[in-house]
């Protein structure tokens, strides 16, 4: 009796799952076997339709996936510094050199979101408007 064919989209997914969050979980999620699995990673070096799937599709869940997280984080992590140098007590040494070291990793940041093009992203599409900026519906810290 012959095999189904495989599903080569469906395949790639699962592989590409099973990269991201491990063998256990992609069989979970997919209900599969784990020789299924391993079968489906053995494909992969014969079937050129397969291989190109999974490359196509691994290159871009990692692209959107990185980006996302970047987005994410780097908001997260501008927001907690903004906080962290509001709090600073009076004009110590220490403190204008924390608050310069800040200034240093912010301008940083946007250096690195220009050339990645984010240049004029208001926030991290989470929903909550950046904290230092009022016309966008964030916190006047001012105030």
């Amino acid at each position: 009796m012959a095999s189904p064919k495989r599903d080569n989209a469906r395949a790639a997914r699962i592989l590409v799952d099973a990269a991201l969050f491990g063998d256990r979980k992609a069989c979970e999620t997919h209900k599969i076997t784990d020789r299924t699995l391993r079968n489906y990673r053995a494909a992969l070096e014969a079937d050129t339709e397969l291989s190109a799937l999974y490359a196509q599709l691994s290159s871009l869940v990692t692209t959107q996936t990185w980006a996302g997280e970047l987005n994410s984080t780097l908001t997260t992590l501008i927001r907690k510094l903004g906080g962290m140098t509001q709090e600073l007590p009076g004009s110590t040494a220490e403190n204008i050199g924390a608050v310069t070291g800040a200034i240093k990793v912010l301008s940083e940041i946007a250096i690195t979101r220009e050339v990645l093009g984010h240049e004029g992203v208001s926030d991290a599409g989470d929903g909550q408007p950046d904290q230092s900026n009022p016309e966008a519906g964030g916190a006047d810290p001012t105030a």
